[in-house]
């Protein structure tokens, strides 16, 4: 045999060895497992996800936040009359413009007197001449017939003015038309808007300032403006109409949807800037930042977001303890530890219990069904 096929030989062998050792390694992995560590202990399953860690840094948070949103015109103001009675006056007709506080219309009610009772003519003694015969009449031996009196009524007058600024639209009544008590004589329609969004309940926190103005940009509309008065919740749905087609308006009010989710933030829109209603926005709103660099850690390694919290300090031998810390300032992804922690310290990454963290070994066994024997 010659020298070449020796070598062939032997190097096919070579390699059917080589082949046969990983098939019994890549056997033994996968029906028996490793049941050691790297040092050769035997390996416990314990049913836990090692915690992960994440270093405080140095840093600057800018919270601000952007809302979209629509251009809302505001809802038209009711005036009714303080009494029943008539419409007397109008001061304001329909289309025309007024200011609040400016005479609107006029009711006018009616008090009807009780009727004077009328005294029966007294007969005089006859001693005197003349008296008893002008007390029967004409002297021809019957009473004389008394005209009965028309009692006169009293009239008062009473003005309403107009509880907004805006147009006067169409009256309930005519002229001289009764209306009721309480009852909706004229609505008037404002000329202002407001620009409206939906903020989620969490990101309210981050509003705690309670900032005052807000910047609305229209795309293809009028350069980006500075919108006042900002409302969140009851004071934004009070001061502003919700025009939505009525299939949204019951997606919001079922809970459905994400604005049904959150609350309404709503700020007034510049008399001077023409918008129209229905304009779809985004609302930028400038919350605060931190003064220069910060201690910074993620929002999910802190419990308590307002004021105070706590984080799990990792100390040297890998044991987390918890740790009481004064928060300022976030923009939903990170947040300042004004005090209680330092940069450079490690931290759980996410809060024990929370469902990014996966939970504890105990917690997961709790959770397990427990067979009854």
């Amino acid at each position: 045999m010659s020298k070449t096929a020796v070598r062939r030989v032997l190097f096919r062998s070579f390699w059917a060895v080589i082949g046969l050792v990983i098939a019994v390694s890549l056997f033994k992995l996968a029906f028996t497992g490793s049941t050691q560590d790297t040092d050769g202990a035997p390996l416990t399953p314990t049913g836990q996800i090692p915690p992960e860690e994440v270093v405080a840094e140095k840093g600057t948070i800018s919270n601000s936040l952007t809302i979209d949103g629509t251009i809302v015109i505001d809802k038209p103001v009711s005036a009714a009359s303080p009494v029943t009675g008539v419409l007397a006056h109008k001061y304001a007709e329909t289309g025309t413009k007024v200011r609040k506080g400016e005479k609107l219309f006029q009711v006018r009610t009616e008090d009807q007197p009780a009727e004077e009772s009328v005294e029966e003519p007294v007969e005089e003694s006859a001693d005197k001449p003349g008296t008893a015969d002008e007390a029967r009449g004409d002297g021809d031996g019957e009473d004389a017939p008394v005209e009965p009196t028309t009692p006169t009524p009293v009239y008062h007058w009473y003005t309403v003015v107009a509880p907004a600024t805006g147009i006067a639209g169409n009256y309930a009544t005519e002229m001289m038309g009764e209306v009721a008590e309480d009852g909706v004589v004229v609505s008037i329609r404002p000329t202002t808007f407001h620009a409206v969004g939906a903020i989620s309940p969490l990101d309210r926190y981050r509003l705690a300032g309670s900032p005052e103005e807000a910047t609305v940009t229209i795309e293809g509309g009028p350069k980006p403006f500075t919108c006042t008065r900002l409302s969140i919740g009851d004071a934004a749905t009070e001061t502003i109409t919700s025009d939505m087609p009525e299939g949204e308006m019951m997606e919001e009010e079922s809970g459905g949807g994400e604005s049904g989710a959150g609350s309404r933030i709503s700020c007034l829109v510049p008399q001077n800037v023409t918008v129209f209603d229905g304009l779809t926005m985004t609302m930028d709103i400038d919350a605060g930042e931190s003064e220069g660099e910060v201690v910074t850690i993620p929002v999910t390694a802190v419990t308590g977001l307002v004021g105070e919290g706590s984080v799990w300090v990792v100390g040297e031998d890998g044991t987390p303890t918890e740790q009481p810390v004064k928060l300022g300032v976030t923009d939903g992804k990170i947040v300042e530890v004004t005090s209680g922690l330092k940069a450079g310290d490690s931290v759980l990454r996410y809060v024990p219990g929370s469902k990014e963290s996966g939970g504890t070994g105990d917690e997961m066994a709790e959770k397990m069904p427990v067979e009854e024997m």
